[in-house]
């Protein structure tokens, strides 16, 4: 199975985000062909593969209803958000959020559970397991649970039915809210869950943190009692271990925010958004992404990397250029799960939103493709994927710019990496001791893979803690160095 091995903390994976509709329709008008998940082509996943992916997550298979699709075309704030994603847009290009869940049944458009089912062993077959969505906070409006089963879900005091909720935010009013202080709603999300591990390698967990009992308390405490017996076990913790009883290969992947993220690590996630790191590339400072990188290594091998995801504006709607490459740079090469979302790689700039279910094809940009094509090979790298981590200590040269570089170097018996990069818009210089092992009375050859230089150097005075590495960098600039020895 491809993707037990996702769970082990010393191996540093990829993972790709497919949007399913969007994915499947621009294939079919690419190729003037209806395409199923059962039908895509061998060269599109032999693409993925080429890139050293180790599993794909489909986003957005699972069944949703009309009542979803009424709110998407309803809500003036979503369809300002369709005008800047795919001006010209129709009715026809729109649909429900797949968030706004009516079953945990694949969608009969995109192929159904069998399509699926062949998609997943073509991506076994190439070496990548298949990560679908989990919603546990909510379903849709439409969902059979809402008329047959309504003591699963949250009510107002007037007896109205509660839509889901983020507590810092307005109310999903396409979705319903689950009742997680009750043991029925634990035992029949439990069920469904269940049935999704059949059909999948991993779960990824959308806004998982809204489900622990001391969010979902505060969120609802106005709401009117539950009805029937109250839940005694947290729900993940009973969740994780129902499943992995199952499939004890099964990847949680948890959506997580408010510094909540090492509390679903301890409930046995393996993953946990790291919205963190992703800020702190964003805002350029160096010194706080030096600090968040401090922390403890099994928090960061369980941290999902990203400069992107289909929540997030695209990184180059967002920073400049070089901004963006360097941002990416150094969330692909520190430790976790590097999270690489689709179109990123070219430089699309248009941000879809989850409603629609076409794009239009946007002009790669040339540099950035570039730019990940030199990265993408550094992630299949043995350090990179197996090594062990250690962030370095860049040293002033007496103009302080320093302070903007990053610094940070692999071990591993079959070669080392040494990652450098300046986050910040101006040139900047350090000396970096590189206390790499066995480098000691040798000659080395440092290989750039972003300009293809190659440096020779000698062990003893990278080794020395008043000389080092000489590195100067332009604004963003970035190096790659595979340690040759």
């Amino acid at each position: 199975m491809p993707a037990s091995n996702l769970r082990n903390p010393h191996v540093h994976h990829a993972l790709y985000e497919l949007n399913a509709r969007v994915w499947l329709n621009t294939l079919s008008q690419r190729e003037g062909r209806r395409f199923t998940l059962a039908t895509v082509p061998a060269s599109e996943l032999d693409a993925l593969q080429r890139l050293g992916v180790d599993a794909v997550w489909l986003m957005g298979v699972w069944r949703t209803g009309e009542r979803g699709r009424d709110e998407a075309l309803r809500l003036q704030v979503l369809r300002a958000g369709y005008d800047q994603g795919l001006p010209g847009w129709t009715s026809q290009d729109v649909g429900s959020s797949p968030y706004a869940v009516t079953a945990y049944e694949v969608d009969a458009a995109l192929g159904g559970r069998a399509g699926l089912a062949a998609l997943r062993q073509e991506l076994h077959q190439r070496g990548m397991g298949l990560i679908l969505d989990f919603v546990p906070n909510h379903t849709a409006l439409d969902h059979p649970w809402v008329t047959q089963r309504p003591e699963l879900y949250v009510h107002g005091h007037d007896g109205a039915l509660a839509c889901g909720k983020d507590p810092y935010f307005p109310p999903w009013t396409d979705t319903a809210q689950l009742d997680h202080r009750t043991q029925e709603t634990q035992d029949v999300l439990t069920a469904a869950l269940r049935d999704v591990a059949d059909q999948c390698d991993g779960v990824r967990c959308d806004m998982a943190m809204l489900v622990l009992p001391e969010v979902f308390a505060k969120t609802w405490k106005h709401a009117s009692p539950p009805e029937g017996p109250v839940a005694t076990r947290n729900f993940w913790a009973r969740a994780v271990d129902d499943v992995r009883e199952r499939h004890p290969g099964f990847v949680f992947i948890a959506e997580a925010y408010w510094g909540l993220e090492w509390r679903l690590q301890s409930l046995g996630f393996d993953f946990t958004y790291d919205k963190t790191l992703y800020d702190r590339l964003v805002e350029g400072r160096a010194s706080d992404v030096r600090e968040h990188l401090k922390a403890a290594a099994d928090y960061q091998a369980r941290s999902v990397r990203f400069t992107e995801n289909h929540d997030e504006p695209r990184i180059r709607a967002r920073v400049e250029d070089g901004h963006a490459r360097a941002a990416t740079a150094v969330a692909w090469t520190v430790p976790g799960l590097r999270f690489i979302h689709e179109g990123q790689r070219e430089g699309y700039t248009r941000r879809l939103p989850v409603q629609l279910q076409r794009r239009e094809e946007e002009s790669p940009h040339a540099e950035t493709v570039a730019f990940h094509q030199q990265l993408f090979p550094v992630l299949q790298h043995p350090a990179l994927r197996f090594g062990t981590f250690n962030l370095l200590a860049p040293r002033d040269v007496g103009d302080g710019t320093a302070a903007h570089v990053l610094a940070h170097r692999w071990d591993h018996p079959r070669g080392g990496m040494v990652v450098v990069v300046n986050l910040g818009p101006k040139r900047a210089r350090a000396r970096i001791p590189l206390d790499l092992h066995g480098i000691a009375g040798r000659q080395l050859t440092l290989h750039c893979w972003v300009n293809g230089e190659r440096y020779q150097r000698d062990g003893d005075e990278l080794l020395d803690a008043n000389r080092g590495l000489w590195v100067d960098l332009p604004p963003w600039g970035v190096h790659l160095l595979d340690v040759l020895r």
